[in-house]
């Protein structure tokens, strides 16, 4: 074998940076992949042996032998672990610091089992846990349920076909299982479940030779509180109401005598969506928005922006949008003084529609500790009368304002002061009109840069795209064609369904299943990686050679969902300037970069995305709180979330952040601790860390020195375009 382990036949290496062309089956094994459970490594022979099997009697025999197990009567951990999942002691390495991934590929190592081993799962969210916790191997799930089990009292058991009946299904031609749902209660909730059972042929005992069925992936999760119905359908006010409506909604908006239970930082997607479970689990809440109007923050942007992701995956809870709206939604319909909105009226609208609470113009100015386990924040409302201050003492608050606080970044290069030209970012950046007859220059290649230079070219102005580093690109095609077996027109599943079902996929699992579904990607948008080649517009294979999703998850920039944009630069109506280094000066007339060359430029637009050299709450809260605090976003070795959608350290502060899709499936999460915590079940967390004990979170600085930490935070920003 050659020295280099991802070189192919032809001399190139498939690695990140680089679109290579072999198919899957032409190449080892990708580090992502070395867990998957395929056939092979079960010991089937012959897909052909399990394929047409009836999956409802398998599903049913595993699922009784699954309520016997962990019953609190007759609970047996051990058969559990045994009898009923998948044995491994297989232990990702995708995830490994940066500093362990090959000087070579840029890879991380090969796992110690190599591809002889296949993995297995228990994903948890809040419903064994109280957490998001993701138990890779059999040592480990087995430590996991003996901590956990016992306390939780599963009962109940009972298999679900109302969301879909047991159904072999196979994600790849050597990758079959048997999935099944179902539902159980715990002494907290009810908790909905599903598991993924492969054949793997007996090795040992009486039975050596017959196939059995054992669970790949486990997952759980909370779905609802007893005693704490929503108030949804036949739960609703049931009472005709003659008086004025906006009177009484006027006065509980107000809160002149009381405060929330719980206060929300931003009236975007991610607060609106929290505020409208926490009040459908009967919790007072209020939303604090610093805009004039909801729905602003998505007004106020460039008038081209528009969602990438496709409108199924977007759909907001309790009202969904209509059967009319565009797939890809526009964040501003038109050009006018009220700066019409598609997505920023639906927010208004979905205000309006559920009754929630919400006071704009005002801005959140410091949340501090106040009386036991209150919070103290401090609101400044703008209005006719001036300014007025109101102080409310809460249980809970939550950052809900925005990705990473919203805070533009743009580089600190030298001879500013020389360049007679304009310098805006993104977030500045209105129209391209505005800059008719100039010659302008957009710092980055990503979503934002593509969405702006592209309005630039339509509109006639003299522009040019500056890449600093290499791009992900994926086609809108090849997006919904990742998305179509849960999010599409004709999918089969609602999206809570749907919902349940993206969440129980572990992302340590998804590694290997992204490599596979990146490099089917490649060849379906083949066309446009190479005409963007040919330009010099350099596209690389995403975060490890997986593709988006890992992309997204851990630095939250770096790629474009192609809508149109790269066919502007392969036909040659946008050009591209990259090759050349970093931008080294301004210069009178425009920018030098490192290798001498320069750019003329009346206007400099920078996409270079959010700033991160301070945490995202320190404008918030005194450093004594933000030392407790958790990073916010990128995956933790079990391939979680870092700090959002749970308390980000102290009790009572929590973050919710991420697109339309991932506020919606996790808006409720928070609801549900909060609500728990309110009534008195929310037990103990069983987080990383802490054995059965509480939360614990280290500080920001208790792993690396400040210096490091400013050099990982500068490396990510590049990131973000």
């Amino acid at each position: 074998m050659s020295p280099d382990p991802y070189k192919t036949s032809d001399g190139k290496r498939d690695k990140p940076g680089c679109i290579s062309p072999v198919t899957m089956t032409d190449q080892p094994i990708h580090p992502g992949e070395a867990g998957l459970p395929t056939l092979s490594k079960l010991g089937i022979s012959s897909k052909s042996l399990v394929e047409s099997v009836d999956p409802l009697p398998i599903a049913e025999q595993w699922l009784s032998s699954f309520a016997a197990s962990t019953a609190k009567a007759s609970l047996n951990i051990p058969s559990l672990v045994s009898d009923l999942l998948l044995p491994s002691t297989f232990e990702s390495t995708f995830l490994c610091p940066d500093s362990d991934l090959s000087p070579n590929t840029g890879l991380p190592p090969v796992p110690k089992t190599g591809d002889r081993e296949p993995s297995v799962y228990w994903r948890d969210v809040l419903a064994l846990t109280w957490d998001f916790r993701t138990f890779e191997g059999t040592k480990k799930i087995q430590k996991f349920l003996e901590d956990r089990l016992a306390g939780a009292n599963i009962r109940n058991v009972k298999l679900d076909q109302a969301d879909g009946p047991p159904a072999i299904a196979s994600l790849f031609p050597d990758i079959l299982w048997l999935q099944l749902f179902f539902t159980f209660d715990t002494d907290v909730g009810g908790c909905t479940a599903i598991a993924r059972l492969v054949p793997v042929v007996d090795k040992e005992g009486p039975g050596a030779g017959n196939i059995k069925w054992k669970a790949h992936t486990v997952f759980t999760r909370l779905e609802s509180l007893h005693d704490v119905p929503e108030l949804l359908g036949p739960l609703r006010k049931q009472e005709p109401f003659h008086g004025p409506w906006d009177e009484a909604r006027a006065e509980e908006i107000a809160f002149k005598e009381r405060d929330p239970t719980v206060l929300i930082i931003g009236a975007g997607q991610g607060g609106l969506m929290t505020a409208a479970n926490l009040k459908v689990l009967g919790v007072d809440s209020l939303i604090i928005e610093k805009t004039e109007r909801v729905g602003d923050n998505w007004r106020k942007r460039y008038e081209a922006l528009c969602l990438h992701d496709p409108v199924w995956y977007d759909h907001f809870p309790f009202i969904p949008f209509p059967k009319t709206w565009p797939i890809y939604t526009p964040a501003r319909k038109a050009r006018f003084p009220s700066m019409s909105s598609f997505l920023g009226n639906w927010l208004e609208s979905y205000v309006d529609a559920l009754d929630l609470n919400v006071w704009t113009s005002s801005t959140v100015t410091k949340v501090e500790r106040g009386q036991g386990d209150r919070w103290a924040v401090t609101v400044v409302s703008s209005g006719p009368g001036g300014d007025r201050t109101r102080v409310f003492n809460v249980n809970h608050v939550v950052f809900a304002s925005g990705w990473i606080g919203m805070k533009s970044y743009v580089p600190d290069i030298p001879g500013r002061d020389k360049f007679r030209g304009q310098v805006l970012h993104s977030f500045e950046h209105n129209r391209a009109t505005d800059h008719s007859g100039k010659k302008v220059v957009v710092v980055g290649a990503c979503t934002a840069a593509f969405d702006i230079s592209v309005d630039y070219v339509d509109k006639g102005v003299d522009v040019t795209m500056y890449q600093r580093k290499s791009s992900y690109i994926i086609s809108g095609q090849g997006l919904r064609a990742l998305l179509a077996g849960l999010y599409s027109e004709n999918t089969p599943f609602s999206t809570e369904v749907a919902d349940r079902l993206n969440l129980s996929m572990p992302n340590l699992f998804m590694a290997g299943v992204n490599h596979r579904s990146r490099q089917m990607l490649a060849e379906l948008d083949k066309d446009i990686i190479e005409g963007l080649e040919k330009k010099g517009f350099h596209v690389n294979t995403g975060y490890r050679d997986t593709g988006i999703l890992f992309q997204v998850w851990q630095t939250g920039g770096g790629y474009y969902i192609d809508v149109g944009g790269s066919k502007y630069i392969i036909d040659g109506r946008l050009k591209v300037k990259g090759d050349c280094g970093a931008i080294k000066e301004y210069t009178e007339k425009g920018l030098r970069f490192e290798d001498g060359s320069e750019l003329d430029a009346d206007v400099v637009v920078f996409c270079t995305g959010l700033d991160k050299k301070k945490h995202p709450l320190s404008d918030f809260l005194a450093e004594d709180v933000i030392t407790q605090c958790s990073p916010l976003w990128g995956l933790d070795d079990e391939g979680e979330l870092k700090g959002v959608h749970r308390e980000v350290g102290p009790r009572g502060l929590w973050s919710m952040m991420g697109n339309l899709a991932v506020c919606r499936m996790n808006s409720k999460h928070v609801a549900l601790q909060i609500k728990a915590m309110e009534k008195g079940s929310f037990g103990t967390r069983y987080s990383k860390g802490t054995g059965t004990g509480g939360l614990k979170r280290k500080s920001m600085d208790e792993d690396v020195s400040e210096a490091e930490k400013i050099r990982q935070l500068e490396e990510r920003m590049a990131l973000f375009d």
